[in-house]
């Protein structure tokens, strides 16, 4: 197969349907560039919620008759738990100041007496701070001899839980949709620059040659759509990112900052598989 000649006759089609293709890549551009500002605000809305998870609180409270000593050994295999990320020992002493500190009352002065029991704080790592690893990590906590009784803000969980829910079936349909509209653009001009060269795609196949070599040229014109494409979608977010969020407010950069380095190559590919899928349709369809 003669390489050379593939690759030239693959761009001989940005010749013969300059306005389809034109239209084609400013297309896949548009949609990436959609598709991309929305995946990064997806992404660092999940980076928030990462953040969030990671400060979310259990509060293991400890038997009256634990002792010290068995306190400490109890926050010892909690801290050896993997997905636990920090504990912290709270004494009866120091439940008394948190409730001075949060009511302004010395409850030992209104009561006469200190009710509050001894308590663990248990941090967890950020993948684990979700209601399904909570209902399989909890009875194991509970389980442990010395634990009473085990709180956490159940509701605040279920409220992030239901908002990573709907972002992300927001993301897979919207990025659904604008995958479906740049395949079909592509596979439209693809189908143009076949009509143009029907003529010669006959003769081709009149002097013996094979459909793989008659196909290819279609499938990299496509390809290199995409890849435009998504070179300028990836130039154009780039840009927004660097120069235009970070003069309008740095925090908002440094949310966005990291997101966006991970989703610059994911574009690129992106634009390079969607050029290909519109290609392929209409080589499949119209080139038998």
């Amino acid at each position: 197969m003669n390489i050379g000649y593939v690759v030239k006759e693959s761009f001989s089609g940005f010749k013969r349907a300059k306005l389809a293709t034109f239209v084609s890549v400013v297309t896949v551009t548009i949609s990436l560039i959609l598709l991309g500002i929305f995946a990064l605000l997806s992404l660092s809305f999940f980076q928030v919620l990462s953040e969030v998870r990671s400060r979310v609180e259990l509060e293991a409270f400890l038997s009256e008759t634990v002792t010290a000593q068995e306190a400490q050994e109890l926050q010892q295999k909690l801290t050896a738990i993997p997905a636990v990320k920090e504990t912290k020992y709270i004494s009866k002493e120091d439940a008394a100041l948190l409730f001075h500190q949060e009511f302004g009352e010395d409850i030992q002065s209104v009561l006469g007496t200190n009710p509050l029991p001894t308590s663990i704080k248990i941090l967890l790592n950020a993948s684990h701070a979700t209601l399904d690893s909570l209902d399989l990590f909890i009875p194991k906590i509970e389980a442990l001899p010395g634990i009473s009784e085990i709180k956490y803000n159940k509701e605040f969980l279920s409220g992030i839980d239901k908002n990573a829910r709907l972002i992300t079936y927001i993301t897979a349909g919207v990025g659904f949709f604008i995958s479906l509209a740049s395949i079909a653009l592509v596979s439209n001009t693809i189908r143009l620059t076949i009509h143009a060269k029907r003529q010669m795609l006959k003769t081709m196949e009149l002097v013996g040659a094979t459909p793989s070599f008659i196909r290819l040229p279609f499938l990299i014109e496509g390809a290199w759509q995409g890849i435009f494409g998504g070179a300028l979608a990836v130039l154009m977010i780039f840009l927004l990112v660097e120069f235009v969020v970070w003069e309008y407010d740095k925090s908002i950069y440094t949310v966005f900052v990291e997101p966006a380095r991970i989703m610059y190559p994911v574009l690129a590919l992106s634009g390079f598989l969607l050029g290909l899928a519109g290609s392929s349709l209409s080589v499949r369809k119209f080139i038998r």
